[in-house]
């Protein structure tokens, strides 16, 4: 009996391997590794965003001078050596010292993060001197700040390069089967709220 429990356990470990490699076999290879995952609670953490902070460009800049510490030292970018045995893009070039320059990426979630944080800085140009009414302001700082925790829990790291759409555009991502996603949200879905919705109505 234990050598067929024994030989059962070691038919269901091949199938699960099996069954990962044949998941992956379409995957590009990368020479980012696969980091571990934790749990992590999102919050509000007025080190990054602060509701007032809209109201003028000196509180703004301040508040997303701390944004610096969540990209790299290169503010992304990302220099392999050897790219020969991966599936990489035509690279950038980027500053290797003082004096060189060479090829090297940039790893989509800090492009992600530059992205978010250039479009706060412009949102509060959008409404500097305004005070904004309370749930704006609340509202607002809430989303930058969640769009901010997804971006650095998800981290795509993707090594983007160069293409002729421009940065980012027309670079290949190890995505979420989104259609499946929907259609599973969808079969699971509570209250349909979207029927006979007006333009002006049209906001997630």
């Amino acid at each position: 009996r234990i050598m067929i429990e024994v030989l059962m356990m070691i038919t269901i470990i091949v199938l699960a391997i099996s069954k990962s490699k044949v998941g992956c076999s379409n995957l590009k290879r990368t020479p980012v590794p696969r980091f571990p995952r934790k749990i992590t609670t999102f919050r509000s953490d007025p080190r990054y965003i602060q509701e007032g902070m809209f109201f003028n460009e000196s509180d703004t800049l301040h508040t997303l001078h701390n944004w610096i510490g969540l990209s790299s030292a290169s503010r992304g970018y990302i220099v392999i050596n050897e790219a020969g045995p991966f599936d990489l893009p035509e690279p950038y070039e980027v500053a290797l010292d003082r004096q060189n320059n060479g090829p090297g990426y940039m790893m989509s979630v800090f492009h992600q993060l530059h992205c978010l944080s250039y479009l706060a800085e412009h949102f509060q140009q959008g409404y500097g001197g305004i005070s904004l009414e309370e749930e704006v302001a609340h509202h607002s700082a809430h989303c930058f700040n969640y769009l901010r925790q997804g971006i650095v829990c998800s981290a795509d790291t993707t090594l983007e390069g160069k293409t002729k759409d421009g940065p980012g555009e027309g670079s290949e991502h190890e995505c979420v089967d989104y259609d499946a996603l929907l259609k599973w949200a969808n079969t699971h879905s509570a209250y349909r709220w979207r029927e006979g919705l007006l333009p002006g109505e049209s906001i997630l």
